[in-house]
């Protein structure tokens, strides 16, 4: 199968795309990202596969979204001797067409074409290697799976010398379709995983029905027989619980007879009780009233005593209160005292502080005044610098330009100098020359030189008349000086100086006059960092008003003025005086709330004391007349005669108890209701027995009756005659299956088997293009399925899941060309790779680029990728930008 051209009209974001694929080698197809270049073979999957009216996910997921479009796939494809040009529009105004232009030209559309194109697919085309030959980057990196192809093991067979090297057409699928068919075969018995399914599964669920359901009529005639064997047992039982009922009824009436002669004693004995209970409680009251009197005796006597102790606790409690009346006038009057000695010190201490302030202010305002003299100096020396500043007119960028137009005035006139003719004269007389048209005096010996930069004329008057003319270059160089002369003039016009030296001295006298202008201003910056000059002369003003008269500074007893110290010194011992007379006049306040607490719960206790009294004396004549109306009614002799008579009357009841609880023990009432409960439960229970039987030999007799009616018997033997018919047939597809499963098996092996063989081929082509990448040390190891388990390197083995993403990835790409170079020509299909080798450094993609170029052969290779770089050293590969 070769990809020849793919065409794409509003597929996703793609308006119109038209590509065309060499038929062999290598293309790189390179764009940004979202540009659709996985697009390019998710839309080639769609076009083989998906119908045009298809509602698939996959469809709809497809759809532009900028129009009301359907999107459209074309593809050119040639497989075996077909090539054809297929066209198919999804979602709007849906539409399929078919040109097939070899080996004869038709035209399909619809259903028609899409049937064709599949046939033909499935004719020509290996699609499980048509899956297999991708690496996309969204799929894992787990090694590829090679062993369901049927074009790469028909090569490797070849390869393995197991089939011809020039076979028929159709030839090498003998063996794929002779396992096809025992695959179906085998299915019709077994599914996948080995399970019984189709006519094994229906024979074995027959024979489990047919023996669970003789199982089942055996188990209903097993029914019968015990119901028969139960009636029996039945009637037997039911005789002797009969004869076991009476003897238990027998014993029962003579246990009830004892039992009722203990209830009537227990009533006896209940009713003795009940008189000797009464006699007790006569006897208790008798004690009571007797107790009741002795307590009431004792009770006035208490409160006798009570109330004797209660008139000196009242006594004691007024006494208290004069006490704490006094000390309450006396702390009263201490704290009187000591607010009146506070107030006092609050006015020593506020006639020192105001001493001590106006001494403060007064230092305050001298400092405000010297700092205000200080700063008024520098404000007028920097008033003064920068006067003498605004007088010269000289700045830095005019000293600048005069220094730049000097340096070149000075290197024009060295230019100058080294260009000029030098003229030189010698005088062997005394001579009048001229030069230049000036008179020059030589006296004889003496000699004249000169540089000269433009024409000069030398003459002796009379003589001789000399022209000297320099060269072109000399004229040069004096028209720069020329020039530099000029502009250091106007440099030193617009400074307002005459000359290089008087602006130097200018500049000077300006950087000095600067210096001293910022030395005036950082002193100004300082004196005035917390306040402002008016600000210190508005405090200055507030503190001058603020002072008082000049005697008030003055201490009249000394005619002086008042000593500072002293005035301090008064302060703080008017202040500790205070803080003394604050901490009495505290103690004093405090004392006196103590005292003043103290006489009212004194009070409220003398209050209480006397009314404790009062209710004692109340209560005390209530129990005297109490008494006295007790003694009215019985007097003391009389209740304790009455306590002793109703002891002797308790003593008489309780020996009469006594005597009927001894009769009662002497007949063992709890023995006796022990073997009455046993002789009724023994009585109850085997009623209870003899109603079951009975009621179970009804129920036997009526299941009897309708098991005659029902047949078990003919449904028995129609069961086995079923389990027969089934066993037979079992038997029939269990031979079938079993050969069946050998089949699979025996052809299993020997596939395993050749695959075994043709591994080399597979491992040997693997490790060709391999050592391009990682070095002759390369080797690997490849299992049956054809998949890359482990990989050797300088003598280390690895296992595949235990390489980098980058070595995987290499490998898997590896793996696929190696098929795609081993499969027939006829047979290929592209190797497709979608934006791999990411994690791949520079030195193996130079390596994977020569693995391209080695395996770029009749084969295609489609290489989807946004970074081209990576594949810039495939020499064979051919190059398609997309525009984004």
């Amino acid at each position: 199968m070769k990809l020849h051209r793919l065409t794409l009209t509003n597929y996703r974001g793609i308006t119109h795309r038209d590509i065309e694929f060499p038929d062999h080698g290598v293309v790189v197809v390179s764009g940004p990202n979202e540009t659709g270049k996985s697009s390019m073979l998710e839309a080639l999957d769609l076009l083989l596969e998906a119908k045009d009216r298809s509602g698939k996910k996959e469809v709809k997921q497809v759809k532009p979204t900028h129009a009301d479009v359907g999107a459209e796939v074309t593809a050119e494809i040639s497989c075996g001797v077909y090539r054809f040009v297929y066209r198919k529009r999804y979602h709007k105004k849906p539409e399929t067409e078919l040109t097939v232009l070899a080996p004869r030209r038709e035209q399909l559309t619809g259903d028609e074409a899409h049937d064709r194109v599949r046939a033909i697919l499935a004719q020509t085309v290996d699609l499980d290697l048509w899956q297999a030959q991708r690496v996309l980057q969204s799929a894992p990196t787990s090694a590829v799976d090679l062993s369901g192809c049927d074009a790469l093991s028909r090569a490797l067979d070849m390869v393995a010398g197991e089939v011809d090297a020039t076979p028929a057409q159709g030839a090498g699928n003998v063996e794929t379709l002779l396992i096809d068919r025992i695959d179906e075969e085998y299915r019709r018995y077994f599914t996948a995983t080995g399970r019984p399914t189709g006519e094994w599964a229906a024979a074995t669920t027959r024979l489990r029905a047919a023996d669970q359901e003789v199982a089942t009529c055996a188990a209903a005639i097993a029914e019968v027989d015990e119901a028969v064997r139960r009636h029996a047992a039945l009637t037997d039982e039911l005789s002797g619980l009969s004869v076991e009922s009476t003897c238990a009824t027998e014993r029962l009436t003579q246990i009830r007879a004892a039992a009722q002669t203990i209830t009537t004693l227990r009533g006896e004995v209940e009713q003795a009780g009940v008189r000797a209970q009464a006699a007790n409680s006569a006897h208790e009251a008798s004690l009571a009233a007797l107790t009741e009197r002795r307590r009431a005796r004792a009770d006035i006597d208490d409160r006798t005593a009570t109330v004797e102790r209660l008139q000196a606790a009242a006594a004691e409690a007024a006494e208290a209160l004069d006490t704490a009346g006094e000390v309450q006038v006396a702390a009263e009057e201490a704290a009187v005292e000591a607010r009146a000695t506070l107030e006092a010190s609050q006015v020593r201490v506020d006639t020192a502080r105001s001493a001590v302030q106006r001494l403060a202010d007064r230092e305050e305002a001298n400092r405000i005044a010297a700092r205000l003299g200080t700063i008024e100096r520098h404000q007028r020396e920097f008033d003064a610098v920068r006067r003498a500043l605004t007088a010269i007119t000289l700045t830095a960028e005019h000293m600048a330009a005069i220094e730049k137009a000097s340096a070149a005035h000075d290197r024009a006139a060295a230019a100058v100098e080294h260009t000029s003719a030098h003229v030189e004269l010698v005088a062997e007389a005394d001579l009048e020359l001229l030069i230049g048209g000036e008179p020059v005096t030589l006296q004889a010996g003496r000699s004249w030189q000169s540089g000269v930069s433009g024409p000069t004329d030398v003459a002796v008057p009379g003589l001789l008349s000399v022209r000297v003319t320099p060269g072109a270059s000399a004229a040069g160089t004096q028209a720069a000086l020329d020039a530099a002369a000029t502009t250091l003039a106007q440099a030193l016009e617009r400074a307002g100086v005459s000359g290089l030296a008087e602006a130097r001295e200018v500049d000077q006298r300006r950087r000095d006059l600067q210096a001293a202008g910022r030395e005036a201003r950082v002193a100004l910056d300082a004196l005035t960092a917390d306040d402002s000059a008016d600000a210190l002369r508005a405090r200055l003003c507030e503190l001058r008003e603020n002072q008082p008269d000049d005697d008030g500074l003055f201490d009249l007893a000394t005619g002086g003025p008042h000593d500072p110290a002293a005035q301090r010194r008064e302060l703080i011992d008017a202040t500790a005086a205070h803080q003394q007379a604050v901490r009495d006049c505290e103690t004093h306040r405090k004392v006196a709330e103590e005292a003043a607490k103290l006489l009212a719960q004194r009070g409220v206790h003398a209050a209480r004391a006397k009314e404790k009294l009062q209710a004692a004396r109340d209560e005390l004549a209530a129990a005297q007349l109490r008494l006295a109306a007790q003694r009215d009614a019985v007097g003391d002799e009389q209740l304790a005669l009455k306590a002793e008579a109703d002891g002797e009357a308790v003593a008489a009841a309780q020996a009469h108890l006594t005597r009927l609880g001894d009769e009662l023990a002497r007949h063992e009432p709890e023995t006796v209701a022990a073997a009455l409960a046993e002789a009724e439960r023994a009585a109850e229970g085997v009623a209870a027995r003899r109603d079951q039987a009975a009621e179970a030999l009804r129920e036997v007799a009526t299941a009897l009756k309708i098991f005659g009616t029902e047949g078990r018997k003919g449904r028995l033997d129609a069961a086995e005659t079923e389990r027969e018919h089934a066993e037979a047939e079992y038997r029939r597809v269990q031979r079938r299956a079993r050969a069946a499963q050998l089949l699979k098996s025996v052809m299993g092996r020997h596939r395993d088997a050749m695959r075994s063989r043709y591994v080399d081929p597979f491992r040997g082509e693997v490790e060709r293009l391999g050592r391009i990448v990682f070095g002759e040390s390369f080797e690997v190891e490849v299992d049956s399925e054809l998949r890359i388990g482990h990989r050797t390197l300088s003598g280390r083995t690895v296992p595949y899941e235990s390489l980098s993403g980058g070595a995987k990835e290499q490998l898997g790409i590896v793996a696929r060309l190696a098929g795609a170079a081993l499969v027939a020509t006829e047979d290929s299909v592209p190797v497709v790779i979608d934006d791999a080798l990411g994690f791949s450094d520079t030195g193996r993609l130079a390596k994977m680029a020569e693995v391209f170029d080695a395996v770029a052969g009749d084969g295609q290779v489609i290489i989807l990728t946004c970074s081209p770089q990576r594949y810039a050293d495939v020499q064979t590969a051919t190059h398609i930008e997309l525009s984004a």
